[in-house]
Protein backbone atom coordinates (compact mmCIF):
# COMPACT_ATOMS: atom_id res chain seq x y z
CA UNK A 1 0.00 0.00 0.00
CA UNK A 2 2.85 2.37 0.88
CA UNK A 3 4.22 2.13 -2.74
CA UNK A 4 0.86 3.00 -3.84
CA UNK A 5 1.44 6.53 -2.07
CA UNK A 6 3.21 8.14 -4.45
CA UNK A 7 1.05 7.73 -7.35
CA UNK A 8 -1.99 8.59 -5.19
CA UNK A 9 -0.46 11.60 -4.59
CA UNK A 10 0.34 12.27 -8.24
CA UNK A 11 -3.21 11.70 -9.23
CA UNK A 12 -4.38 13.92 -6.38
CA UNK A 13 -1.94 16.64 -7.54
CA UNK A 14 -3.23 16.57 -10.99
CA UNK A 15 -6.84 17.24 -10.16
CA UNK A 16 -6.23 20.01 -7.73
CA UNK A 17 -4.49 21.88 -10.61
CA UNK A 18 -6.86 21.23 -12.87
CA UNK A 19 -9.10 23.27 -10.37
CA UNK A 20 -6.43 25.79 -9.89
CA UNK A 21 -5.83 26.78 -13.33
CA UNK A 22 -9.65 26.69 -14.06
CA UNK A 23 -9.83 29.63 -11.50
CA UNK A 24 -6.76 31.56 -13.13
CA UNK A 25 -7.50 30.96 -16.56
CA UNK A 26 -10.96 32.95 -15.33
CA UNK A 27 -8.83 35.28 -14.12
CA UNK A 28 -7.31 36.12 -17.11
CA UNK A 29 -10.45 35.38 -19.63
CA UNK A 30 -11.54 38.93 -19.73
CA UNK A 31 -7.91 39.97 -20.45
CA UNK A 32 -7.12 37.67 -23.40
CA UNK A 33 -8.68 35.66 -26.22
CA UNK A 34 -9.30 32.20 -25.70
CA UNK A 35 -7.41 31.11 -28.77
CA UNK A 36 -4.11 33.22 -26.71
CA UNK A 37 -5.10 32.08 -23.14
CA UNK A 38 -4.93 28.70 -25.06
CA UNK A 39 -1.51 28.76 -27.21
CA UNK A 40 0.36 30.23 -23.86
CA UNK A 41 -1.09 27.69 -21.66
CA UNK A 42 0.18 25.18 -23.72
CA UNK A 43 3.77 26.79 -25.22
CA UNK A 44 5.02 26.93 -21.55
CA UNK A 45 3.30 23.62 -20.78
CA UNK A 46 5.67 22.31 -23.39
CA UNK A 47 8.75 24.16 -22.45
CA UNK A 48 8.26 22.20 -19.05
CA UNK A 49 8.15 18.56 -20.06
CA UNK A 50 10.88 19.47 -22.72
CA UNK A 51 13.65 19.82 -19.98
CA UNK A 52 13.26 16.53 -19.27
CA UNK A 53 11.91 14.87 -23.02
CA UNK A 54 16.05 15.99 -23.59
CA UNK A 55 16.95 13.03 -21.38
CA UNK A 56 15.50 9.93 -22.82
CA UNK A 57 15.49 7.57 -25.81
CA UNK A 58 12.53 8.86 -28.37
CA UNK A 59 10.82 5.68 -30.30
CA UNK A 60 10.75 5.63 -34.06
CA UNK A 61 6.88 6.75 -34.88
CA UNK A 62 5.25 4.80 -38.07
CA UNK A 63 4.05 8.11 -39.82
CA UNK A 64 0.33 6.72 -39.28
CA UNK A 65 0.69 6.58 -35.92
CA UNK A 66 2.59 10.13 -35.67
CA UNK A 67 -0.16 11.69 -37.50
CA UNK A 68 -2.79 10.69 -35.33
CA UNK A 69 -1.11 11.22 -32.19
CA UNK A 70 -0.57 14.58 -33.35
CA UNK A 71 -4.39 14.89 -34.31
CA UNK A 72 -5.56 13.70 -31.01
CA UNK A 73 -3.14 16.16 -29.18
CA UNK A 74 -5.25 18.93 -31.51
CA UNK A 75 -8.19 18.15 -29.87
CA UNK A 76 -6.87 17.36 -26.68
CA UNK A 77 -5.12 20.43 -26.37
CA UNK A 78 -6.31 23.30 -28.46
CA UNK A 79 -10.53 22.32 -29.46
CA UNK A 80 -10.70 21.31 -26.10
CA UNK A 81 -9.32 24.08 -24.13
CA UNK A 82 -10.38 26.80 -26.87
CA UNK A 83 -13.98 25.54 -25.35
CA UNK A 84 -12.92 25.28 -21.89
CA UNK A 85 -11.59 28.67 -22.05
CA UNK A 86 -14.57 30.18 -23.95
CA UNK A 87 -17.05 28.30 -20.88
CA UNK A 88 -14.66 30.45 -18.02
CA UNK A 89 -15.55 33.43 -19.73
CA UNK A 90 -19.07 33.14 -19.23
CA UNK A 91 -19.43 31.06 -16.01
CA UNK A 92 -18.17 30.58 -12.77
CA UNK A 93 -14.49 28.59 -12.89
CA UNK A 94 -16.20 26.00 -9.75
CA UNK A 95 -18.76 25.29 -12.09
CA UNK A 96 -16.51 24.17 -14.62
CA UNK A 97 -15.10 22.38 -12.70
CA UNK A 98 -17.88 20.64 -11.66
CA UNK A 99 -18.83 19.68 -15.12
CA UNK A 100 -15.25 18.90 -16.37
CA UNK A 101 -15.27 16.40 -13.20
CA UNK A 102 -17.74 14.33 -14.57
CA UNK A 103 -15.32 13.48 -17.67
CA UNK A 104 -14.53 9.48 -16.24
CA UNK A 105 -17.96 9.07 -16.23
CA UNK A 106 -18.51 9.99 -20.09
CA UNK A 107 -15.26 8.47 -20.50
CA UNK A 108 -16.48 5.05 -19.15
CA UNK A 109 -20.11 5.62 -21.22
CA UNK A 110 -18.18 5.66 -24.23
CA UNK A 111 -15.90 2.95 -23.53
CA UNK A 112 -18.82 0.72 -23.22
CA UNK A 113 -20.71 1.64 -26.24
CA UNK A 114 -17.47 1.21 -28.31
CA UNK A 115 -17.39 -2.39 -26.36
CA UNK A 116 -13.78 -1.18 -24.59
CA UNK A 117 -15.09 -1.44 -21.35
CA UNK A 118 -18.12 -3.45 -19.39
CA UNK A 119 -20.74 -1.40 -17.78
CA UNK A 120 -21.61 -2.15 -14.53
CA UNK A 121 -25.37 -1.98 -12.80
CA UNK A 122 -23.11 0.05 -10.20
CA UNK A 123 -21.46 2.30 -12.45
CA UNK A 124 -24.74 3.71 -14.25
CA UNK A 125 -25.82 4.37 -10.62
CA UNK A 126 -22.63 6.39 -10.32
CA UNK A 127 -23.67 8.00 -13.43
CA UNK A 128 -26.90 8.67 -12.60
CA UNK A 129 -25.55 10.47 -9.14
CA UNK A 130 -23.12 12.69 -11.06
CA UNK A 131 -25.49 13.75 -13.82
CA UNK A 132 -28.00 14.86 -11.10
CA UNK A 133 -25.23 16.94 -10.00
CA UNK A 134 -24.88 18.48 -13.00
CA UNK A 135 -28.86 19.21 -13.45
CA UNK A 136 -28.78 20.51 -9.62
CA UNK A 137 -26.19 22.85 -10.69
CA UNK A 138 -28.06 23.99 -14.12
CA UNK A 139 -31.30 24.88 -11.97
CA UNK A 140 -29.43 26.36 -9.32
CA UNK A 141 -27.37 29.08 -11.61
CA UNK A 142 -24.08 27.02 -10.60
CA UNK A 143 -24.06 29.40 -7.98
CA UNK A 144 -23.59 32.79 -9.61
CA UNK A 145 -25.72 35.11 -9.35
CA UNK A 146 -28.92 34.33 -11.56
CA UNK A 147 -29.99 30.94 -13.45
CA UNK A 148 -28.05 31.08 -17.03
CA UNK A 149 -28.72 33.22 -19.27
CA UNK A 150 -27.99 33.31 -23.02
CA UNK A 151 -24.39 33.87 -22.81
CA UNK A 152 -24.09 31.19 -19.77
CA UNK A 153 -25.94 28.87 -22.20
CA UNK A 154 -23.43 29.11 -24.63
CA UNK A 155 -20.43 28.73 -22.14
CA UNK A 156 -22.69 25.55 -21.41
CA UNK A 157 -22.95 24.28 -24.20
CA UNK A 158 -19.49 24.72 -24.89
CA UNK A 159 -18.48 23.24 -21.24
CA UNK A 160 -19.94 19.83 -22.41
CA UNK A 161 -18.45 19.60 -25.73
CA UNK A 162 -15.17 19.82 -23.73
CA UNK A 163 -16.11 17.44 -21.43
CA UNK A 164 -16.79 14.79 -24.62
CA UNK A 165 -13.86 15.63 -26.54
CA UNK A 166 -11.81 15.19 -23.37
CA UNK A 167 -13.50 11.71 -22.72
CA UNK A 168 -13.30 10.72 -26.35
CA UNK A 169 -9.32 11.47 -26.89
CA UNK A 170 -8.69 9.74 -23.73
CA UNK A 171 -9.85 6.74 -25.09
CA UNK A 172 -8.55 7.17 -28.56
CA UNK A 173 -5.32 7.15 -27.19
CA UNK A 174 -5.31 4.03 -25.53
CA UNK A 175 -3.62 1.90 -27.85
CA UNK A 176 -0.52 4.68 -28.58
CA UNK A 177 0.01 4.70 -24.94
CA UNK A 178 0.34 0.80 -24.69
CA UNK A 179 3.25 0.98 -27.93
CA UNK A 180 4.85 4.44 -27.10
CA UNK A 181 6.53 6.05 -24.38
CA UNK A 182 3.91 8.43 -22.11
CA UNK A 183 7.06 11.84 -22.21
CA UNK A 184 8.24 11.84 -25.92
CA UNK A 185 4.29 11.46 -26.86
CA UNK A 186 2.96 13.76 -24.65
CA UNK A 187 5.33 16.48 -26.03
CA UNK A 188 4.31 15.42 -29.83
CA UNK A 189 0.56 15.73 -29.45
CA UNK A 190 1.46 19.13 -27.06
CA UNK A 191 3.71 20.28 -29.75
CA UNK A 192 1.08 19.45 -32.41
CA UNK A 193 -1.54 21.91 -30.37
CA UNK A 194 1.08 24.37 -29.83
CA UNK A 195 1.14 25.00 -34.22
CA UNK A 196 -2.16 24.19 -34.08
CA UNK A 197 -3.23 27.57 -32.13
CA UNK A 198 -0.90 29.83 -33.06
CA UNK A 199 -1.99 29.22 -37.26
CA UNK A 200 -5.75 29.56 -35.53
CA UNK A 201 -4.61 32.81 -33.50
CA UNK A 202 -3.25 34.14 -37.06
CA UNK A 203 -5.86 33.06 -38.97
CA UNK A 204 -8.30 34.97 -36.46
CA UNK A 205 -6.29 38.15 -36.18
CA UNK A 206 -5.27 37.38 -32.70
CA UNK A 207 -2.15 38.65 -30.59
CA UNK A 208 -0.55 35.42 -28.72
CA UNK A 209 1.19 37.36 -26.86
CA UNK A 210 -1.59 39.65 -24.97
CA UNK A 211 -0.46 42.48 -22.68
CA UNK A 212 -0.95 41.24 -19.17
CA UNK A 213 -0.13 42.95 -15.89
CA UNK A 214 3.07 41.66 -13.41
CA UNK A 215 -0.40 39.64 -11.79
CA UNK A 216 -1.90 38.62 -14.71
CA UNK A 217 1.46 36.93 -16.01
CA UNK A 218 1.68 35.16 -12.79
CA UNK A 219 -1.36 33.76 -13.48
CA UNK A 220 -0.40 32.48 -17.10
CA UNK A 221 2.69 31.32 -15.94
CA UNK A 222 1.33 29.28 -12.79
CA UNK A 223 -1.20 28.12 -15.88
CA UNK A 224 1.48 26.61 -17.86
CA UNK A 225 3.31 25.32 -14.90
CA UNK A 226 -0.10 23.39 -14.01
CA UNK A 227 -0.61 22.26 -17.75
CA UNK A 228 3.31 20.77 -17.84
CA UNK A 229 3.65 19.63 -14.31
CA UNK A 230 -0.28 18.25 -14.31
CA UNK A 231 0.19 16.20 -17.37
CA UNK A 232 3.31 14.79 -16.36
CA UNK A 233 1.51 13.38 -13.08
CA UNK A 234 -1.14 11.70 -14.55
CA UNK A 235 0.99 9.88 -17.39
CA UNK A 236 2.63 8.89 -13.95
CA UNK A 237 0.57 7.60 -12.07
CA UNK A 238 -1.41 5.86 -14.84
CA UNK A 239 2.12 4.21 -14.98
CA UNK A 240 1.55 2.75 -11.20
CA UNK A 241 -2.48 2.81 -10.66
CA UNK A 242 -5.43 1.91 -12.52
CA UNK A 243 -6.59 4.28 -14.98
CA UNK A 244 -9.91 4.28 -13.09
CA UNK A 245 -8.74 5.37 -9.68
CA UNK A 246 -6.25 8.04 -11.22
CA UNK A 247 -9.11 9.62 -13.44
CA UNK A 248 -11.50 9.56 -10.51
CA UNK A 249 -9.08 11.94 -8.70
CA UNK A 250 -11.18 15.39 -11.23
CA UNK A 251 -12.87 15.40 -8.53
CA UNK A 252 -11.10 16.96 -6.74
CA UNK A 253 -10.89 20.02 -9.15
CA UNK A 254 -14.66 21.68 -8.33
CA UNK A 255 -13.21 21.58 -4.56
CA UNK A 256 -10.19 23.25 -5.47
CA UNK A 257 -12.40 25.83 -7.64
CA UNK A 258 -14.46 26.55 -5.37
CA UNK A 259 -12.40 26.81 -2.19
CA UNK A 260 -9.67 29.07 -4.19
CA UNK A 261 -13.12 31.07 -5.82
CA UNK A 262 -13.86 31.76 -1.86
CA UNK A 263 -10.84 32.67 -0.94
CA UNK A 264 -10.43 35.52 -4.12
CA UNK A 265 -14.16 36.80 -3.90
CA UNK A 266 -14.15 36.23 -0.01
CA UNK A 267 -17.97 34.89 -0.67
CA UNK A 268 -19.24 31.17 -0.23
CA UNK A 269 -20.41 28.85 -2.48
CA UNK A 270 -24.16 28.59 -3.03
CA UNK A 271 -26.42 25.53 -1.24
CA UNK A 272 -26.96 24.57 -5.24
CA UNK A 273 -22.87 24.06 -5.95
CA UNK A 274 -22.92 21.80 -2.69
CA UNK A 275 -25.01 19.38 -3.29
CA UNK A 276 -24.04 19.73 -7.22
CA UNK A 277 -20.51 19.20 -5.89
CA UNK A 278 -21.61 16.40 -3.24
CA UNK A 279 -23.81 14.28 -6.00
CA UNK A 280 -20.53 14.45 -8.41
CA UNK A 281 -18.22 13.14 -5.93
CA UNK A 282 -20.59 10.46 -4.81
CA UNK A 283 -21.04 9.22 -8.25
CA UNK A 284 -17.44 8.78 -8.77
CA UNK A 285 -16.96 7.27 -6.00
CA UNK A 286 -19.71 4.98 -6.58
CA UNK A 287 -18.39 4.40 -10.13
CA UNK A 288 -14.22 3.84 -9.27
CA UNK A 289 -15.93 1.05 -6.84
CA UNK A 290 -17.73 -0.99 -9.15
CA UNK A 291 -15.61 -4.41 -10.83
CA UNK A 292 -13.74 -4.14 -13.84
CA UNK A 293 -14.69 -6.14 -16.88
Amino acid sequence: MQARQPALWAAATTGMLVGAAMVSTSVLSPAASPASLAFLRYAIGLAILAGPALFVTWPRYRAGDALAIALLGVAQFAVLILLLNHALARLPASTCALVFATMPLFTWCLAALSRREAFSTRRLAGLALAVGGVAVLLMGGGGAAGGLDLQAGSGMAALLAATLVGAATSILYGPYMQRYPALPTSCLAMAASVLFLALYGGWQGQTLWPVFSATQWGHMVFIGLSSGLGYFSLLWALGRLEASLVIAFQALGPVTAALLELALHQRLPSPALLAAIALVLAGLVVSTQAPAG
